[in-house]
């Protein structure tokens, strides 16, 4: 692979532009999707598209500009004016379009995909608008964090990755949304058209060629995969902070009634009073902002005393307890998100003051 001094080199001793001509090898990489890669139902692929690299998370936090960029391309101070930070289930696609294409028609035709499907438009740039510096801040070969490229990928189809925007015109970039509020799904689109680059044969192939980049993030909360703690666990956290939030009781929902599947936490929580028979706790209920504040204060006032009733009939003293609703109104989280959400819903013990 060649870099920027190099194929400099080579085009000022007189070789012929055919010296960095399409590699064969590189060619068939780019016409082939990456191992495991697959479209998003959302959005599919222009035709004669090819994933190039594809990255997928189950859960995590990916910002997305809504604003223009501010700052020449090589100033330190660049930025986007605005972005979004969001969190759920985000698998980023990069396609190599085919020869002959506009960037205006390939990110057309995504965005007209989207809007059929019911999505808004949050934010879109074009050229200009979006300002000098966006397309380095977006996707560079400087900065791995913005790139795409796929597990295990070999040498060509990562550099492929690497470069797909190191030297382009007619960026275009929107950010869409669909859904309601707290549960939308985003979609962003960022194309534009390949013009060459410092990477010698690899930019050569992708020699006026749309690179696009697609990145869904569906609303999904943070999977709790450790969700029981055992007694010591119980202990340390209120020697610590006077509390313990527990996420190990389940609740159908809109009931009070404790499922099956919460007794390896309740037995915890038996063994943690056992081991403690002086110490005296509030049993409080906790749930998300859903639905009306009086509601939720008697849902969450029903299930600390199912909690209560169910520590009573393992052994534990009724007088040591006291069942207590707070509803929505001590969030450890925002609920503008469904991961918030599912980390405001929960039973907390806490300890008693001295003498009560």
């Amino acid at each position: 692979m060649f870099r920027a001094v190099l194929f400099s080199t080579i085009l000022c001793f007189g070789f012929a532009a055919s010296a960095v001509a399409s590699d064969p090898e590189v060619l068939a990489v780019l016409q082939k999707d990456a191992p495991g890669a697959a479209d998003s139902v959302l959005t599919g692929r222009y035709e004669g598209s090819n994933i190039v690299g594809q990255t997928k998370k189950a859960f995590d936090e990916i910002t997305l500009p809504n604003a223009p960029a501010e700052g020449e391309e090589f100033d330190q101070a660049k930025k986007f004016k605005s972005t979004l930070t969001l969190q759920g289930r985000i698998t980023r696609t990069l396609y190599g379009a085919p020869e002959g294409r506009s960037s205006l028609e390939v990110f057309g035709n995504y965005v007209d995909a989207l809007k059929a499907k019911g999505f808004v438009t949050v934010f879109e740039c074009a050229k200009q608008s979006c300002g000098p510096s966006f397309k380095m801040l977006k996707y560079t070969w400087q900065d791995k964090a913005t790139q795409v490229v796929s597990q295990g990928a070999d040498q060509y189809r990562a550099s492929l990755s690497e470069s797909m925007f190191d030297s382009v015109i007619d960026p275009r970039y929107a950010l869409m949304k669909q859904g309601d509020a707290g549960a939308e799904t985003y979609v962003a689109v960022f194309a534009a058209q390949n013009q060459g680059g410092t990477f010698g044969n690899i930019s050569e192939t992708l020699l006026n060629r749309v690179g696009v980049l697609v990145e869904v993030v569906e609303p999904k909360a943070r999977e709790q995969k450790i969700v029981t703690l055992s007694a010591d666990d119980l202990g340390a956290a209120i020697n610590d902070a006077g509390r313990v939030a527990i996420y190990g009781l389940y609740f159908d929902y809109d009931k009070a009634a404790i499922k099956p599947e919460s007794q390896p936490q309740l037995d915890q929580m038996v063994a943690y009073l056992q081991k403690n028979p002086e110490l005296k706790v509030y049993v409080v209920g906790h749930t998300d902002n859903k639905g009306a504040l009086d509601y939720n204060m008697k849902l969450s006032g029903e299930r600390a005393i199912a909690v209560v009733k169910a520590l009573v009939a393992a052994g534990i003293d009724k007088s040591r307890m006291v069942p207590k609703a707070a509803g929505p109104i001590a969030p450890l989280a925002s609920n503008r998100t469904p991961e918030g959400q599912a980390k405001n819903r929960r039973v907390e013990l806490v300890e008693q003051f001295s003498g009560q």
